[in-house]
């Protein structure tokens, strides 16, 4: 698949998060979402829920996706590369796709994300994510 922003969004936007991935009884599907985005971009994320995914991603066990800084991770998702952030966590962690957000930035707040999760939504900043506190403890990977 051609890795550009227009590509990028539309494979994001596609899946409809908003009305798609609800949570039901408690659980939610952040990990589904996300894997689902990059199937679509041809980057297979590990499967299982975000704290086997972010271990499997720490411990380089996931083929073309490395580590990066939340301004690279803007960086490449502007471009069109597919891009998450994720925290594990004890019991349950939390993954968000990082989308293309059209300029650059500077502070790990402004990052433009979607996500599956206790609400969804389709393009916000991380701030709506995590709480302020626990947005130094992301990590953010991206994928060739």
């Amino acid at each position: 698949m051609e890795r550009t922003a227009k590509t990028y969004t539309a494979a994001i936007d596609s899946l409809n998060v908003e009305s798609n991935y609800l949570p039901k009884g408690g659980v939610t599907h952040c990990n589904e979402f996300a894997q689902d985005v990059m199937k679509k971009m041809s980057a297979a994320l590990p499967g299982g829920l975000a704290n086997e995914m972010a271990d499997a991603l720490s411990n380089k066990k996931a083929p073309g996706w490395y580590a990066v800084t939340f301004s690279d991770a803007q960086k490449r998702a502007n471009l069109g590369y597919p891009t998450i952030g994720i925290k594990k966590e004890t019991g349950h962690g939390h993954v968000v796709v990082v989308r293309p957000k059209g300029s650059s930035i500077t502070v790990l707040k402004e990052v433009q994300v979607a996500q599956a999760g206790t609400s969804n939504f389709n393009s916000k900043t991380i701030n709506w994510s995590w709480k302020a506190a626990d947005l130094p403890g992301v990590k953010f990977y991206t994928h060739d």
